[in-house]
């Protein structure tokens, strides 16, 4: 058994620790103090910023703009419709009628009567207005209409995707940083320890064997740090991919919030995420649009009624009038056209049962999605707490390992278990924290409120 031996040793070294440990703790004050800083990026400003650049969004806004132009070429359907047209035409013989005269002696009397020059030009001006088109302009107005709403449905179910992984990337840089800082506290404790074993060793209190077990455990701290700092560049990468910026531009995030930990009933919640989900409004606006395809379906298998006139010009020396002006009324009725209608009217209908099956479906999909991240939220809520209180009894578990491997009572074993033991503490409570953020906003997007 070893001699006990006290902790501070001849040469002042824990005095000089302190000392460096004092400046690290106090020169990013005095830095913050003398060179003011640019305030940390909150999650608000991130959103901000994704919401000007992102592609989906952008395309959900085109989508919305022609679902518009849709519904105003559906409006103009019942609209009075004028076109112009010439045209100049040629014939092979000058157009003749037969007179048919009788015959007197004497008198050659012409038989023929010439109606139309062999070359004219003809130009028309014509206006036609529908009269009834048995409900088809107005289903077709219908469901140009229901998808403007559908556009936005869609716009919406693209900002919350949009939330959502903002949010996820920016706690993932938090959280990147978080375990290099981590990772860098475990290493300077190994440095510090490796300190302690080699004044041991050289005064014969310790055998080699406890240099070779600290150097190894600080080579594969060495390793965890490599791995932290390479984490907390990609995480930084996918936040600025997300934002449109290069992908090494420096990031500066704001920690978030507390998380409010009281939480609505389950049955609450769902209920609310069945009437907020834009998911569950867009299907249901698709079926509705599909009904009234159907509708304009059927509409065009029963009489159309429209209304013309028409101001008309020939250029023809025969007629005695060359201008006129024409008023019609026509109707137009498909009696048979191989049940193509019919067949379009029950194809567009059985889209939109598919549709309101599908968002059936979705809802209770979305009743389990809101099911499971609540369970994440709880489960978060109950292991931060736990390891809050973990951290202190790894810390004094270190310490007391620490003293007894100091005073000779204790093995270099105990201690370097005792220091990978406060470690994986630290990483379980700094993943339940951020954990706990990320289910936050996860429950809230299942709900539709995010």
């Amino acid at each position: 058994m070893r001699s006990p031996h006290s902790a501070l040793s001849p040469d002042g070294r824990i005095y000089a620790s302190g000392a460096r440990r004092l400046a690290h703790l106090l020169l990013p004050l005095l830095l913050t103090t003398a060179f003011p800083v640019s305030a940390a990026e909150t999650l608000a400003d991130a959103w901000r910023a994704a919401f000007a650049v992102d592609g989906r969004l952008r395309a959900a806004d085109a989508d919305t703009e022609a679902a518009r132009a849709s519904l105003e070429a559906a409006r103009g359907l019942a609209l009075p419709k004028a076109t112009a047209s010439s045209s100049y035409t040629v014939l092979s013989k000058e157009p003749a009628a037969r007179i048919g005269l009788p015959t007197l002696p004497g008198i050659a009397l012409p038989d023929q009567m010439p109606l139309a020059e062999r070359t004219y030009a003809t130009h028309a001006l014509q206006a036609t207005l529908p009269v009834y088109t048995g409900g088809r302009i107005t289903a077709a107005i219908h469901a140009a209409d229901i998808g403007v709403q559908a556009s936005a449905f869609e716009r919406s179910r693209s900002e919350q995707a949009v939330k959502l992984d903002v949010a996820e990337a920016w706690l993932s840089v938090l959280r990147s940083r978080r375990a290099l800082a981590a990772a860098e506290r475990h290493l300077a404790a190994l440095d510090a320890h490796a300190l302690d074993v080699d004044d041991l060793h050289k005064q014969g209190l310790v055998p080699r064997n406890d240099l070779l077990s600290v150097a190894v455990a600080r080579a594969d701290a060495r390793q965890q740090l490599t791995r932290a700092r390479h984490g907390v560049d990609l995480a930084a990468a996918a936040y600025n991919r997300l934002l449109r910026r290069p992908l090494d531009s420096p990031v500066d995030v704001a920690e978030p919030p507390p998380v409010n930990t009281h939480r609505d009933a389950l049955s609450a919640l769902a209920a609310r995420a069945r009437s907020l989900r834009p998911e569950l409004s867009l299907l249901g606006a698709r079926a509705e649009a599909t009904d009234q395809e159907a509708e304009v379906e059927r509409a065009a298998r029963r009489p159309q009624v429209g209304l013309s006139a028409a101001l008309l010009h020939e250029d023809n020396r025969y007629r005695v009038n060359q201008d006129m002006a024409q008023v019609s009324i026509g109707v137009q009725w498909d009696l048979f056209d191989g049940g193509i209608q019919r067949q379009r009217a029950d194809a567009a209908s059985a889209r939109a049962r598919a549709a309101r099956e599908r968002q059936a479906d979705t809802a209770s999909l979305i009743e389990l999605e809101v099911h499971r991240e609540w369970l994440a939220v709880d489960e978060a809520t109950e292991r931060l707490t736990t390891t809050s209180t973990a951290i202190a009894q790894a810390d004094e578990n270190l310490r007391v390992a620490r003293d007894r491997y100091r005073n000779g009572m204790g093995t270099q074993t105990e201690v370097l278990d005792a220091e990978a033991l406060r470690t994986l503490t630290d990483g379980n409570h700094l993943n339940a924290h951020y954990d706990l953020h990320l289910a936050h906003y996860r429950l809230k997007k299942a709900v539709g409120e995010l």
